[in-house]
């Protein structure tokens, strides 16, 4: 008997509806990676441009379109402004992550005309990290620029609800100890790397991912919407825990809405309100998310991976996926491992 792997798998359906690490299940499925790209030292005055996501990935011969960026402060402050967005002062020790990786503009406090990071950076390939020094001979500010890589395709329509900019200023509370110190521990890292640099700034720079989404969901208010809003909602959180828990279990809206202890009706209600879909149309989508992680990871054949995502044929799969992603399963698989 073939055995499936690990994401396939679940827990027993009876699990607590706390038993899910659902924010875990979602970065697992989008491949998340994070990499320290350059440090720039910029004094008085400055200014420089980056490209969007798209542009970036493909100047840097990433392999993926869906690039979020983000710029750590390590002294001294800077302007953020993007499109449509409200300009952002950062100060020394702040953090931001650009979700959906728009054309931004960075620069101090003096105003001056942006240069382009492109033309500041040396041809590739790069041996170690590169360093750009710009500007005058005012003050200076040192920021690390990196990003954070997930599948495109794997770019989950849950997290479509995330603001353009999340900015971390992680000295505000006393909860925000252990990620204004990974935030430094980044920086210094950066500035100064030590023997194992190279494996130690990825994890750290995901370390931080994972806790500002943490941050974010905490903070949300209760009129928000979207997926991470949802995990917080008294009716449709623990309905997404029950369905994380045990995917393949036989669910039903009756079923759901009892492992839940509300209606059908309002566990309906709930997550068209948060998710835009109802909860069997989510389960489905997930089903097939992780039905797509393992089509990219392993050499199972088509079939046993319909057959373990609960569809009643190989042919039925394949239509499903298609309409979720765009291409056949076989034809999705060769392009992941095209790259």
């Amino acid at each position: 008997m073939t055995e499936m792997p690990e994401v396939l798998t679940q827990t027993s359906p009876d699990a607590s509806p706390g038993a899910g690490d659902m924010l875990s299940d979602l970065l697992e499925s989008m491949h998340v990676t994070g990499m320290v790209l350059f440090r720039a030292e910029f004094r008085e005055p400055w200014s420089v441009t980056s490209a969007d996501s798209g542009q970036l990935a493909a100047m840097l011969a990433l392999g993926s379109s869906r690039v979020i960026p983000f710029h750590i402060i390590g002294s001294g402050g800077c302007m953020l402004e993007l499109p449509e967005h409200e300009p952002v002062w950062l100060d020394s020790g702040d953090a931001v992550l650009l979700p959906y990786g728009g054309a931004h503009r960075l620069g101090g406090r003096d105003d001056t005309a942006p240069v382009h990071i492109g033309q500041l950076l040396p041809q590739l390939p790069w041996v170690g990290m590169p360093v750009v020094e710009h500007g005058g001979g005012g003050a200076s500010t040192s920021v690390v620029c990196g990003f954070i890589r997930c599948d495109e395709l794997l770019f989950h329509p849950v997290l479509r609800h995330l603001p353009q900019v999340l900015h971390i200023h992680p000295d505000a509370t006393p909860a925000d100890h252990w990620l204004a110190a990974t935030i430094r521990h980044t920086a210094t890292e950066a500035s100064k790397p030590q023997p194992g640099w190279r494996s130690m700034l990825p994890r750290l720079t995901e370390l931080m991912f994972v806790e500002i989404l943490r941050k974010h969901m905490q903070g949300l208010s209760a009129d928000e919407v979207g997926w991470f809003a949802a995990y917080n909602d008294a009716v449709v959180g623990p309905a997404l825990k029950l369905l994380h828990a045990a995917p393949l279990e036989d669910w039903s809206l009756e079923s759901l809405a009892r492992g839940a202890g509300v209606s059908r009706t309002v566990l309906s209600e709930r997550f068209r309100h948060f998710l835009d879909q109802p909860p069997m149309q989510y389960l489905g989508h997930w089903r097939l998310q992780l039905a797509a992680k393992h089509l990219k990871s392993c050499e199972l054949p088509i079939k046993i991976i319909a057959d373990h995502a609960r569809y009643e044929s190989e042919a039925a799969f394949s239509r499903a996926f298609k309409r979720r992603f765009g291409l056949p399963p076989g034809d999705w698989r060769r392009k992941q491992a095209q790259g």
